[in-house]
């Protein structure tokens, strides 16, 4: 069990992306605690994780509130006792042009996306430096690069998570706190985020035109971005930190044109 000494912090977890997370960081035996503003599915989904023989808790949290993370950390360590792992995975989207968000939508997106993901940066970074070693992933998307009407919002802020990726990961590699800080970045996954919870996704005309796009020939599932962050998060990735992982079928290389 590669990460049996390690306790991780998952944003977003009470489904879809950061439920997969979690239950991959889990399955290689590191600690959870789940964080979610969605309360009764995140004790549902820590309790499904403490049944199959796992240590998880949940606990509920805003990203986007400084005193949230600063309650969740002194949590993580009051539960586990240290912080190794932080996976900043909870984020928003309101699918509008840039004709229609208003001020409002598009500073919520910025708080939950951006603010949310450097204030957890900010206090892990402040643990881990502690203990000499961590590693921080951070859940962009692919649409820094694929960049479509609908995601006025959501783009700009993704661009700037795995900006600050770069920023946090070279900043921590010259100060040698032993902290890696990378990104990942999803194409189209099988969440409810992207399909809105329908039973067969696949018969909403957008989504079979999504498919299409993708040259792999299907969406990509939560369970495929676990794996990889669980391996970001692991010795196994060592020398890998500020990089940019593409997890989408090929689908942004073949956009390259």
């Amino acid at each position: 069990m590669e990460l049996s000494d390690r306790v991780a912090i998952v944003t977003g977890g009470a489904r879809g992306i950061g439920a997969a997370c979690a239950d991959a960081l889990a399955r290689r035996g590191a600690a959870i605690v789940l964080t979610d503003i969605l309360s009764e599915l995140g004790e549902r989904t820590a309790a499904c994780l403490r049944a199959t023989g796992h240590r998880a808790v949940f606990r509920r949290h805003d990203v986007s509130e400084p005193a949230g993370w600063d309650d969740v950390v002194q949590y993580t360590l009051g539960q586990f006792g240290r912080l190794d792992i932080l996976v900043n995975n909870a984020g928003i989207n309101l699918p509008k042009t840039i004709e229609d968000v208003t001020v409002e939508e598009f500073q919520r997106v910025i708080d939950v996306n951006l603010i949310g993901c450097f204030l957890g940066m900010q206090r892990a970074i402040a643990q881990m430096k502690r203990t000499g070693k961590g590693a921080i992933v951070n859940i962009a998307s692919n649409a820094t690069q694929n960049v479509v009407p609908l995601t006025a919002a959501y783009s700009p802020t993704k661009a700037a998570v795995a900006n600050l990726t770069k920023v946090a990961a070279v900043h921590c590699a010259t100060e040698r706190y032993g902290i890696r800080v990378n990104s990942v970045h999803p194409g189209p996954i099988a969440t409810d985020m992207l399909t809105g919870g329908a039973a067969k996704a696949t018969d909403i005309p957008q989504v079979r035109q999504l498919i299409g796009a993708i040259p792999l020939g299907r969406m990509g599932e939560p369970a495929e971005i676990g794996e990889v962050v669980a391996f970001l998060a692991s010795d196994s990735a060592s020398f890998m930190t500020g990089a940019e992982i593409f997890v989408d079928g090929a689908l942004t290389i073949s956009m390259m044109k």
